[in-house]
């Protein structure tokens, strides 16, 4: 009996523990798109940081768009500001591995590479759409 008891407090305790790391009611779609110059950045990632540590980063496509993702595809970040990093090299796929580089040249400035040096920021707020646009300007260089 009292190993029965046990075995269930845990099963109950579990439970409790994977729905509160599981509850995604809070996050709202972000979506965006990411140019550099005014042309689209093509490949890469784009991820948003709050200062306790929050994350959601989304994949940039062929025509600079992403979608913020935390768990799943799609689902969004929670509600808050944050800091963006946008981490973009060049697209190597098509290219005789004699070609490429070891160390693929940015397609973005390298001060928006690093949560020190970044000063992209954004705001997402619930029961608005948040469709954040980043146009980037700058040297590629350091």
């Amino acid at each position: 009996m009292k190993g029965s008891a046990i075995r269930g407090l845990f099963f109950v305790l579990a439970v409790i523990v994977n729905a509160i790391g599981c509850d995604n009611s809070n996050l709202v779609v972000v979506t965006g798109k990411v140019t550099y110059k005014d042309n689209p950045v093509t490949s890469g990632t784009i991820s948003f940081v709050s200062a306790d540590n929050a994350s959601a980063y989304g994949d940039l496509k062929s025509d600079g768009t992403y979608s913020l993702k935390t768990d799943k595809p799609g689902d969004g970040a929670a509600p808050g500001t944050y800091k963006v990093i946008v981490v973009a090299m060049q697209d190597q796929a098509n290219m005789l591995p004699e070609a490429r580089s070891p160390l693929p040249a940015p397609t973005v400035p390298f001060k928006h590479t690093s949560l020190a040096t970044t000063d992209l920021t954004a705001k997402v707020e619930k029961g608005k759409p948040n469709v954040i646009d980043f146009n980037l300007t700058g040297p590629l260089g350091k």
